[in-house]
């Protein structure tokens, strides 16, 4: 696995080179023009109504009543406007009327004229440098034409990942972000995505994003309670439209998801706790799929040149019990130095590895999570699942909340607060022996620091460290060896724009450019008396199957598909 941080951080750097290619339709840009030009001329209303008025009272008193005498017609209006301007600049070889009201207008015409016109072009002008010193406006304009979009709400990590994800998917994103020093801001704007300045929980900030016109929304805010108001202003003005949530509280994702449908609420670290309890267990997942049949594990394997794996895939996946995930050469025989994506048991996956090319054994002690936030406690929620347990020690701040620590304590877990980068605690925590040590704290820096003075302690001790940036992964492995690095976002935002998209998703992620959605159907059409073959040919893998009260891990090729069968399937986003 020394390539998989490579991997992942060359994949970003190569998704970000990939949309920056991206043509940007030139009909949106005039478009978008038009309508902030429109609304430059709406703002400037008063002395541009003011100017029309007079110029008409000039044309209909000329058309009307001072021209018919002297050419013995009523002209044309071309005419009456014509005379009208040369009178408003001063220009006109007209003689003064005779009538009072005439004598006036023809004093009014040039003076309030020219003061109007001069006001529109003043205000005209202040608008268009306001325009250039204004960018949210443009970016208003600039979502106002688009149709079947996604809307974003909120540029943190999350959202950030899920605009690039929907982006990559080939989906129109409008996003919106009240914090004009928002971070990822430079990178959608050269990535040409419309960012609308406001609060999302207004309807009006909705609206200007194109809400109206939307085929879903995401509410990515790192607080419950606003992506909560954000989907109910949504679904007040779209009773119909599908809404994601990124939620924390299990308890009130269960609420959520009976109000607003079934996996409509995600919580990121539940999301991305199964790939980090695995990646402590095995050093070869990439993500992991927390299915009620248990954890199915993704991995991806670098043939070596004299690999045991080479050959058909059919032997492959009999001999470890895994599958080959769907793609245009899923059936194809394995060939040397190719890269292959495989799903499976943890422990068949670590086979796999193996088998392709032996590497040194992990250490057989016990576990230490550092940090007991939203991903830290799920984790110690599905290590403490495992049969049998593995022996597990939990460090945590002093501020961590002293129930979180009895809780622990109370199902025989060993808790210790304090400094995690602190030697002493780390012995104490029983480094010495530890297979593996995981860093989850919210801060890359800290976790980093820990990872360091675990490294430079024990070097053979397996790390796992929770950070933001893929490149940061990139930059681990080449500075310090560490090749299991996650971001908490990366693991949750494709399930985010999945459940977005498509009913019935369970979770999602991203290979290359391509989604891969697992989606929990009960089948009752024309798949009933297929097999299981006949789906892995139409690029759907199954894997799972329960069929009454019995579950049935990666079913084989040749089980036949009954009505109402439960089937979580693996395909590709379409």
């Amino acid at each position: 696995m020394a390539n998989e941080g490579d991997g992942r951080g060359m994949a970003q750097d190569v998704r970000l080179t990939r949309l920056r290619r991206r043509r940007f339709a030139l009909w949106r840009l005039i478009v978008a023009n038009l309508l902030d030009d429109l609304r430059v001329l709406r703002e400037a209303w008063f002395p541009l109504t003011a100017l029309a008025l007079v110029l008409t009272s000039g044309v209909l008193y000329l058309r009307l009543f001072y021209l018919p005498p002297v050419c013995g017609c009523i002209p044309d209006l071309e005419v009456a406007l014509f005379e009208t301007l040369k009178l408003l600049i001063f220009q006109t070889d007209l003689d003064l009327p005779t009538d009072p009201a005439g004598r006036v207008l023809f004093f009014l015409i040039p003076l309030l004229g020219l003061f109007f016109l001069l006001q529109s072009a003043v205000d005209i002008g202040r608008l268009l440098v306001d325009k250039r010193a204004r960018p949210e406006r443009w970016q208003e304009a600039l979502a106002a034409t688009y149709r079947r979009h996604m809307i974003v709400c909120g540029l943190g990590r999350v959202g950030y990942r899920a605009v690039l994800q929907l982006l990559d998917c080939r989906r129109e994103v409008v996003a919106i972000e009240p914090n004009p020093g928002c971070e990822f801001l430079p990178i959608l704007y050269q990535l040409g995505v419309p960012v609308v300045r406001g609060d999302a929980r207004d309807p009006a900030v909705l609206v200007r994003a194109g809400l109206r016109r939307a085929q879903g929304l995401i509410a990515t805010i790192d607080d419950d309670l606003k992506n909560l108001e954000i989907a109910l202003a949504a679904r007040r003005i779209r009773p119909e439209l599908p809404t994601v949530q990124r939620i924390f509280s299990r308890a009130l994702d269960a609420r959520i998801e009976r109000s607003f449908g079934r996996n409509s609420a995600f919580s990121p670290a539940a999301l991305a706790a199964p790939t980090f309890a695995a990646a402590l267990l095995s050093s070869n997942v990439r993500y992991v799929l927390d299915l009620p049949a248990g954890l199915l594990g993704i991995a991806f394997v670098n043939v070596s040149d004299d690999s045991p794996l080479i050959g058909p895939v059919a032997d492959l996946e009999t001999r470890f019990g895994v599958r080959r995930l769907p793609g245009p050469h899923a059936h194809l025989p394995i060939l040397p130095s190719e890269e292959i994506a495989l799903v499976g048991p943890l422990p068949a996956l670590e086979a796999v590895q193996w088998a392709n090319r032996p590497h040194p054994t992990r250490r057989n002690g016990g576990l230490i999570v550092c940090g007991l936030g939203k991903v830290g406690t799920q984790v110690v929620r599905l290590l403490s699942r495992r049969e049998p347990r593995p022996p597990l020690t939990v460090i945590c701040t002093v501020e961590t909340p002293l129930r979180y620590v009895e809780a622990l304590t109370a199902q025989g877990i060993r808790v210790l607060r304090g400094d995690a980068r602190d030697p002493v605690l780390l012995r104490e925590a029983g480094i010495e022996e530890a297979a593996a040590l995981a860093a989850l704290y919210s801060d890359d820096l800290l976790n980093l620091q820990i990872g360091l003075a675990v490294r430079s302690m024990y070097p053979d001790v397996h790390l796992v460290l929770r950070v933001f940036s893929d490149v940061l992964a990139d930059r681990l492995v080449d500075l310090f060896g560490i090749h299991t690095a996650f971001s908490t976002s990366a693991l949750a935002a494709p399930s985010l724009v999945a459940a977005a998209l498509l009913p019935d998703v369970e979770a999602a992620f991203d290979v290359g450019d391509h989604l891969l959605v697992v989606r929990r159907q009960i089948i009752t059409d024309h798949r009933v008396g297929q097999t299981v073959a006949e789906l892995r040919a139409a690029g759907q893998l199954p894997l799972s199957l329960r069929r009454g009260e019995q579950y049935q891990w990666l079913p084989p090729d040749e089980t036949v598909i009954e009505a109402n069968d439960e089937v979580e399937l693996l395909t590709f986003l379409t």
